[in-house]
This record gives structure tokens, sequence and C-alpha cells, in this order.
């Protein structure tokens, strides 16, 4: 049996290895599993691609995505649910508006730039994004939106989407 004092001796080393795990913890992953064909796509843009904040918009982008053959993973800021029903919603609520599974949501924590989650998941695991942002402020950091076609861009007009570059179709 361990003595008080050994106690008091090791408490302060196992607080310090808690404290520097949780500050080493890696980004979160929004799908445990990722498909052979996903893409990331920055929801709180592309909601806007129609003009006001929807997710009907998104959802009809989403849908043209899986159309050929894409598995999207869907990164929204945390103020998503003020734009679009006056208050917070999370994964499981979104995945009803928008028609995926809530592992393929992530709503970044209050006070985490979503832009910064997007790159760091899309560089991490080679994925391409769809988004209209630009991402300047971001691209010394990752390099890869440097890459032709690293970021795919379109728009929701007369009620369809409409891709700036050309959207392959992927092979199972």
């Amino acid at each position: 049996m361990m003595t008080v004092s050994a106690l008091l001796i090791l408490l302060p080393a196992l607080i310090g290895f808690v404290v520097l795990l949780a500050r080493h913890r890696k980004p979160t992953r929004p799908a445990a599993v990722i498909a052979r064909h996903a893409i990331v796509v920055d929801g709180s843009n592309v909601m806007h691609w129609g003009g006001a904040p929807s997710a009907k918009v998104l959802a009809r982008v989403l849908g043209a995505l899986q159309t050929k053959g894409y598995t999207p993973i869907v990164f929204f800021d945390a103020s998503v649910g003020y734009r679009l029903a006056d208050r917070y919603l999370d994964a499981g609520d979104l995945a009803g508006l928008i028609g995926l599974p809530a592992a393929q949501i992530h709503v970044v924590d209050k006070g985490v730039i979503a832009d910064s989650a997007i790159l760091e998941f899309s560089a991490l695991h080679g994925l391409r994004i769809v988004s209209n942002d630009q991402y300047r402020d971001w691209r010394v950091q990752f390099p890869h939106l440097h890459r032709k076609g690293a970021v795919l861009r379109g728009r929701f007009q007369d009620g369809a989407v409409v891709w700036q570059q050309r959207l392959k179709l992927v092979r199972a």
C-alpha cells in the first residue's frame, strides 16, 4: 500500500501529466472512419450559396455531392443554429435539417474558428473542401490550399447547384 507521503509526492506529477495530455489533444474528428471519397464541406459558408442562410440549400449541395459519389463531412461555426433556428443546434439537430448522419457533422466549440478546424482536418486526411471562402489568411499555414482543385466553389441558382469547376463522378 502507498503511504500518504508517497501519494503527496506522486499527485503533482499525475496532475501535470493530465494537463499535458489535455493541451496536446488531437483535433476532434467528426467521423471515426474517413470514407474513401470523403469531402469536407464548409457548412457555414455553403448554407449562404443561395443568399440568406438556408438548410435547404445546404441539403441540395450535399445531395449533389452524394450523387457524384462523395461522402460529405460538414463543419459548422458554433453559431450556425442561431442563423438557422434562433437557438443552438448540435450535430444531431443539424442531421435532421440537412439529411446527413450526425457522425458526418461537426459543430466547432464556441470561440473556435471553424476555418482552422476545416483546414486542419482536410490537410490531415488529404481531402478537398467545398466552400466559396478563399482562406487567404490561412494559405501560409496550410499550403495544400495552393493545389488546383483543393477548394471547390459553386452557387445555388434557380433551384440548382452550379459548380464553378467540373465535379467529377467518383467510383467505388
